[in-house]
């Protein structure tokens, strides 16, 4: 069992045998990241399969299976391990034109040495051409129960594991009494992962100090003050041109994580400050309706002077937002990273909170008769009324018989901010003339 007691598929197979290609087409999702380069499914990238009848699975993502790991991959092959024994089913991805029995025969003398032969279900990949009665008679070692022969890439003979899947799912036991979702993201090397372990208190994320370690999503639950989020690390955002086709593709999954994203912690290296791609992620994030934390890590590795000039900065930068939470952390050591669980309970409180469409239209139309908006293109608008419609994050309607100058939708937020207690979060407005 896994998240909220549901049963865990896992995938195993070697590089390129095309274990997440098979993740993403049984989810329907670009889960996993796919590419030519081997492993570049780094860490366990899990997603939840939902079923007609509300059942439930979870099927997880491994890194391509190295019996002799470089230094690079050395810490994503020591967490397979870690991750084998949880799972109900393992799903051990096999390329059936390979002819690297070596490597096969690793991954069977791992699952025969703990005992998980019992949970393999064998899927022959790469198939669409197959017969499968020349089958290498080597292979028949590798199948403890039974196989399925498919194709994942072009969806051949999935029905058959969609079945095996609908028939293990189970309905989830728990339910999360918060549906808020927080998303940590930033530049690589600013130490996302190292922030994300230590939130979770235990090394969850591969971390290391080569630009780019992480390349998938990764998806937990965490408990701060009694309530549980869903916590996601993500791959660094690095500058367009610095990216290769893996590096894109981990770029735009990380951006798109922002879209179920509350709340996106945004990690930025106090040794470099915020640069033009902090900057550009924090847009994006506000452009979504997500309220940013900015996280000044690594701040105590940096001197006095350098520490002013960055404060500076940031007191420019964010002239116009200063309403964003700034923290100033180190992730590695663990100093204030209570301040981070202290300001995402402010923030779910502020992004919860729903004013009475009564409250908001008497307080606006004494603001409208008190500081009325100049006239727009000769029109000065008149306020019918206003509504809050929808809260997590808090949007606001103002209904108007003409359009207003832009400052005035910046008056308006200082407003509702000021005077409802709105000081930490994203909040939307819109106008409808």
């Amino acid at each position: 069992m896994n998240k909220n007691n549901l049963p865990e598929i896992l995938v195993i197979g070697l590089p390129n045998s095309g274990k997440s290609t098979l993740v993403n087409a049984l989810t329907h999702q670009k889960t996993s990241i796919i590419g030519s380069t081997p492993n570049t499914t780094r860490d366990k990238v899990s997603k939840t399969i939902k079923f007609e009848d509300n059942k439930k699975i979870i099927i997880s993502d491994l890194p391509g299976f190295l019996e002799a790991p470089d230094s690079v991959n050395k810490k994503y092959q020591e967490n397979i391990n870690k991750y084998i024994f949880n799972a109900k089913i393992i799903f051990f991805v096999i390329d059936v034109n390979t002819n690297d029995f070596v490597g096969l025969d690793a991954i069977f003398n791992l699952l025969t040495k703990n005992k998980l032969n019992q949970k393999v279900v064998t899927i022959f990949n790469k198939s669409e051409n197959f017969n499968k009665a020349n089958l290498d008679n080597r292979m028949y070692k590798y199948i403890p129960e039974f196989e399925i022969y498919i194709s994942a890439y072009h969806k051949i003979n999935l029905e058959p594991l969609i079945d095996f899947l609908r028939k293990e799912a189970v309905h989830e036991s728990t339910i999360s009494n918060s549906n808020l979702s927080i998303t940590i993201i930033g530049r690589p090397n600013a130490g996302k992962s190292t922030l994300f372990n230590s939130l979770l208190n235990k090394e969850r994320s591969t971390v290391s100090e080569i630009p780019g370690t992480t390349r998938d999503k990764i998806d937990e639950k965490i408990f701060f003050n009694s309530r549980e989020y869903t916590i996601t690390d993500t791959a660094g955002i690095p500058r367009k041109k610095q990216k290769n086709q893996i590096d894109r593709y981990s770029s735009v999954v990380s951006i798109n994580a922002l879209k179920d994203a509350n709340i996106a912690i945004l990690v930025v290296d106090s040794q470099e400050g915020l640069s033009f791609e902090d900057k550009r992620i924090l847009k994006l994030s506000l452009e979504s309706t997500v309220t940013p934390i900015l996280i000044l890590n690594k701040w105590d590795v940096i001197n006095t002077e350098k520490r002013n000039a960055i404060n500076k900065n940031i007191k420019t930068e964010l002239k116009q937002y200063e309403w964003i939470t700034v923290i100033r952390t180190s992730a590695l050591s663990g100093k204030n990273i209570h301040q981070i669980s202290n300001a995402i309970s402010v923030i779910e409180e502020q992004l919860q909170t729903r004013i009475a469409t009564s409250d908001l239209n008497s307080t606006f139309r004494a603001v409208w008769t008190k500081t009325p908006p100049h006239p727009f293109r000769g029109k000065r608008a008149k306020l019918k009324y206003v509504t809050q419609y929808a809260n997590n994050p808090p949007e606001f309607s103002f209904n108007l018989s003409a359009r207003i100058p832009q400052n005035y939708y910046a008056f308006i937020e200082n407003t509702i901010r000021s005077k409802y207690n709105f000081q930490s979060v994203a909040i939307k407005i819109k106008v409808n003339v």
